[in-house]
């Protein structure tokens, strides 16, 4: 444990042991200038924020769902760790000094606020890799491919720059004020203010967001891992925290662990996932090796599955808007093949596994670069052609919050839908005072159940009502400012609907 500052009072004693008690153990490390550092600290005041806090599009709650909560029974503590493949975890070395730290090492990766414990699933992630205690970061292998559910962070190994706005996404609460608190997964913003030989920043955190990755908030990419902090009070606040940059990182994993492919994914023990084990020789059986397929259409393409361990990858790089559509023709009697569509840090969006002759998955209002899959259901072989089209999405200028539609209260129409699974509705508004909103939307809930959210001008849910009725309504008082309406079917339900804003 790293030392803090004699307190002065009886209550802050208490506080501090607490800390002891809840908090993981850190590490005793010093910064640049000798100077002792503790675990981690709130800089100022406290500003993280629940990660369901934002909506579920946010680029943020999306990046995060690879961040897991980690429970370290050799260490007696927990820590932060997150996922850089599909059965990958780095988190810090002083959270995993050795191999044998590494026993009975387990990983929630939706330990959320409003999840209740029944429906967190641990994942065993006490297969030891290896670690640098100058770097302060280790590797984890986890069973069961933890990434293919919740996705994986993209590594950026980029030099950063002073001044740069970051984020962290770890498990924590201020268990110095609330000794019960829940350590749910959270978010705290911030920017990187020194640039040496680690990136020292002021955003919150505590002991137990050790290991947690600092993403670059233009790029949603991880620039860094929070390690270490100066300055604990003795309420765990202090002067700034600091983190181990990837452009470190990244070169030393290459060099020291080349088995370890970012993209790739491992044996990870018992799969209750149909998809196989990558073991082949073909450059396509990674992500990372993925075939790309250019242009914005191909008639077919010859390939075999060849073995039970084979997985074919392919990429393609969408314009933004557009709709991407890959189909697989082959002889089910030969041997069924299953595809997925993936997202680009691995997480599965879609999946076509029937028992016919071809398989065909789709991903509307696509950018960036989308992976597909295609494997052998149980180990099943057989020949394959693959063809493939981009096409531009004509889509609903509102279903982006930019093509939000406008309209000025008080508003009401009764000609709406919810045409499609992925169909959004959204509308805004101004405000130039303060003003209670009521926003309400009736439909016919057995022809299909539909959500009322109220977005901030960032995209920020402020309510949202979610019933099981025919009827969604939201009552808010709201400051001046610009707000959306977002309409949307539970679980992809259609339907039509009016709605009155006023």
């Amino acid at each position: 444990m790293s030392k803090s500052k004699t307190p002065q009072y009886p209550q802050i004693v208490l506080l501090t042991l607490l800390a002891l008690v809840f908090a993981s153990c850190g590490k005793q490390a010093v910064d640049s200038e000798g100077n002792p550092v503790s675990s981690s600290i709130i800089v100022g005041d406290l500003g993280w924020k629940e990660i369901t806090s934002l909506s579920s599009f946010n680029p943020i709650r999306v990046a995060g769902k690879a961040v897991a909560d980690i429970d370290l029974p050799a260490m007696g503590s927990r820590c932060t760790g997150f996922l850089i493949s599909e059965s990958i975890l780095m988190t810090n070395q002083h959270c995993i000094p050795t191999s044998s730290h590494a026993r009975g090492v387990t990983a929630i990766f939706n330990h959320e606020k409003g999840v209740s414990k029944s429906s967190q699933r641990k994942y065993d992630c006490s297969t030891f890799i290896g670690n640098n205690a100058k770097l302060d970061y280790a590797l984890l292998k986890c069973k069961n491919f933890p990434g293919r559910t919740y996705g994986v962070v993209e590594l950026d190994d980029s030099q950063m720059q002073r001044g740069d706005a970051l984020y962290i996404v770890q498990q924590n609460c201020d268990y110095y004020t609330d000794r019960n608190c829940d350590y749910t997964k959270k978010y705290s913003t911030g920017a990187i203010t020194k640039v040496g030989d680690e990136y020292t920043h002021n955003a919150d955190t505590l002991g137990g967001s050790s290991g947690s990755p600092v993403f670059s908030t233009e790029t949603n990419t991880v620039i860094a891992i929070h390690h270490a902090g100066m300055g604990n009070n003795g309420r765990g606040r202090g002067l700034e925290n600091y983190a181990v940059p990837m452009s470190k990182i990244v070169p030393h994993i290459m060099t020291n662990f080349p088995s370890v492919d970012l993209g790739d994914v491992s044996d990870g023990g018992n799969d209750d996932d149909d998809t196989p084990t990558q073991t082949g020789d073909e450059p396509n059986n990674t992500r990372s090796g993925a075939t790309l397929l250019s242009g914005t259409s191909l008639t077919k393409r010859a390939a075999t599955i060849s073995s039970a361990s084979d997985v074919d990858y392919y990429k393609i790089k969408v314009p933004s808007g557009s709709k991407v559509t890959v189909s697989i023709a082959f002889s089910h009697s030969q041997g069924d093949l299953d595809m997925k569509v993936l997202s680009s840090t691995g997480a599965t969006l879609g999946k076509s596994a029937s028992t016919g002759n071809t398989e065909s998955v789709s991903l509307a209002s696509a950018s960036g670069t989308v992976y597909f899959q295609v494997y052998g259901y149980k180990g099943a072989k057989a020949d394959y052609s693959l063809s493939f089209s981009v096409t531009k999405k004509v889509t609903r200028s509102n279903d982006t919050k930019e093509g939000a539609t406008k309209i000025s209260l008080p508003y009401t129409t009764s000609t709406k839908s919810i045409g499609t699974s992925k169909d959004l509705d959204h509308y805004t508004f101004t405000l130039t005072r303060t003003k209670s909103v009521s926003a309400s939307i009736s439909f016919s809930h057995s022809k299909g159940d539909l959500e009322l959210y109220l977005l901030s001008s960032t995209g920020k849910v402020i309510a949202k009502s979610t019933s099981t009725k025919s009827t969604e309504k939201i009552v808010k008082t709201l400051g001046a400012g610009k707000y959306y309406v977002l309409v949307f079917g539970y679980k992809g339900a259609k339907g039509k609907y009016s709605m009155s804003v006023k």
